[in-house]
């Protein structure tokens, strides 16, 4: 990667901006916007952005803890598009719980509540940002050092570790190949379920049960109707013990 991109956070009230360094690999807070209306907003993004010599703009978006979008969602992807629609390459990253993290870290720092407040936004744009860098890298190194045409990936093999947000392939019954956004793995009553959504579609998190067939290759199985209630209240329990963590 040799052009930054800039990351923005976007409220309703302001807009935290944080930057990539040129090689993609470390997020700076850069500043925070007071909101004033779309035009002005995007003209003062537009300085920034020529400031740091790139169009590229990554967009927090702000999901539900099931993965689906609401309102704020929704208000979010109509300010970027006016974006879109300014010349800017624009891209979206989860942000949730990047606030309560950017406030954590603040707070680890000895960053006093007035100062907190005045700096939280660009940190939190820096936090997605990071995580969307870190993302990339490993997408990277996968595709550098995994030569699996037609294959599907082993959550269970360390060589494979899912991370979330990785994109995984596999194969329908018809031998085409299909693609998933992985979210996270639970165990349930002995058994394996990955937690998954589809990139090209903003539905909310579905599961499929890892069986092996007689040759010992991962079948995945999706659950019934009643079973898939019960891992997603699991799947809740499990993202809040996480977040706790």
């Amino acid at each position: 990667m040799n052009e930054r991109i800039v990351c923005l956070d976007i409220g309703d009230v302001r807009i935290g901006v944080a930057v990539s360094d040129p090689t993609g690999t470390i997020a700076s807070p850069v500043e925070v916007i007071t909101r004033v209306g779309w035009t002005p907003d995007i003209r003062k993004i537009r300085s920034v952005c020529d400031r740091f010599e790139t169009n590229r703009i990554l967009s927090g978006l702000p999901l539900n803890m099931n993965g689906s979008e609401g309102f704020q969602a929704d208000k979010i992807r109509a300010f970027c598009e006016q974006l879109t629609r300014a010349g800017f390459d624009v891209l979206f990253q989860d942000e949730r719980l990047t606030t309560v993290t950017a406030e954590e870290a603040l707070i680890e720092g000895n960053v006093g509540r007035l100062e907190r407040k005045q700096k939280v936004d660009k940190v939190a744009a820096a936090v997605i940002l990071q995580q969307w860098l870190d993302a990339q890298k490993n997408k990277e190194e996968k595709t550098m050092n995994n030569e699996r045409d037609d294959e599907m990936i082993n959550p269970d093999d360390e060589q494979y570790a899912l991370s979330e947000g990785d994109v995984i392939e596999m194969l329908d019954e018809n031998g085409e190949t299909i693609r998933f956004t992985f979210v996270d793995a639970l165990e349930y009553e002995g058994q394996t379920y990955l937690a998954l959504t589809e990139p090209e579609e903003d539905d909310a998190v579905f599961f499929l049960r890892i069986d092996s067939d007689e040759d010992g290759s991962d079948v995945y199985t999706a659950p019934e109707e009643e079973l898939e209630d019960r891992l997603f209240e699991q799947f809740l329990k499990q993202r809040e013990q996480d977040d706790a963590e």
